[in-house]
């Protein structure tokens, strides 16, 4: 017997339902509904899940369905309530009359039946990223920045869902064991941009400490080069990410000290390219 034999309904949330900002309106009609989102957590989706999940025979748009469902990890909310199955199906309907644009991009996923409910529940929760990770005392920083017109430089800044302070910031995480700040970087940048195409990994030659997590932490921090038409899709750690000035994100975005002086070392290595 799996544990959500008593779960009505499970939402995953794709890509452009965080990139349209449209977190804060789904939970507010689920809190409508009387439904409580009973878990919370992400799924790294492969094609072969895509099929099970869907039960289609054959992919039709592989090339498609993968650079949208399997770049980065999905949000998944398991739902319970009376009438859950119908009340999700009516949300999504509204939203995706509202919002959706074209068949593929549908903003999110829930069953369609109590039938579909179960087997769903069941398929995600036993391919959820539930595996635990142990935690070193390193971090790593990435400013994420592009070249704009007239050799100007613009940077990414995203910020964090509520529950994680909702502050803005550039991409930050854990360092894992026997894994090198270098490739931490480029891990946290696929996983939370979907981003693998980096023109140059920068070391700012800059670190800092402070105390999280019932710890004391080093956070190193690099800059990373992307395309100027690199697509984000950010993950569920984030509700939106903007493109701005180091100006902008120093005077208006950055909230502590060690981000802002992350992000005037790398403008100051940048400055010295370019000369």
């Amino acid at each position: 017997m799996l544990f959500f034999e008593k779960v009505y309904s499970v939402v995953i949330i794709k890509p452009d339902m965080v990139k349209h900002g449209l977190i804060d309106e789904l939970e507010s009609k689920i809190e409508q509904m009387d439904l409580k989102i009973i878990r919370r957590g992400e799924i790294s989706m492969d094609l072969e899940l895509v099929k099970k999940l869907y039960q289609w025979p054959i992919l039709r748009h592989p090339v498609e369905l993968e650079e949208y469902l399997c770049r980065t990890p999905l949000q998944v909310w398991f739902i319970e309530g009376r009438n859950a199955v119908e009340s999700i199906l009516k949300i999504k309907g509204e939203i995706r009359k509202k919002y959706c644009t074209d068949q593929l991009h549908a903003l999110l996923h829930c069953p369609d039946s109590n039938e579909d409910a179960q087997r769903e529940c069941n398929l995600i929760w036993l391919n959820m990223n539930n595996k635990k990770e142990i935690k070193t005392n390193n971090q790593v920083e990435v400013i994420v920045f592009k070249k704009a017109k007239k050799e100007t430089f613009l940077f990414l800044i995203l910020k964090r869902v509520p529950a994680r302070g909702g502050f803005w910031q550039p991409i930050t995480g854990n360092v894992r064991e026997e894994e090198s700040f270098e490739d931490a970087a480029l891990r946290e940048l696929r996983e939370e941009t979907g981003i693998v195409d980096v023109v140059e990994l920068i070391d700012t030659e800059y670190l800092f400490e402070f105390f999280d997590d019932n710890r004391q932490q080093t956070e190193k921090v690099f800059g990373a080069e992307v395309p100027a038409g690199a697509r984000i899709n950010i993950s569920s750690e984030h509700t939106e990410y903007k493109w701005m000035t180091s100006e902008v994100a120093l005077s208006r975005y950055l909230k502590y000290l060690g981000n802002k002086e992350g992000l005037k070392r790398l403008v100051a290595k940048l400055e010295t390219r370019e000369e």
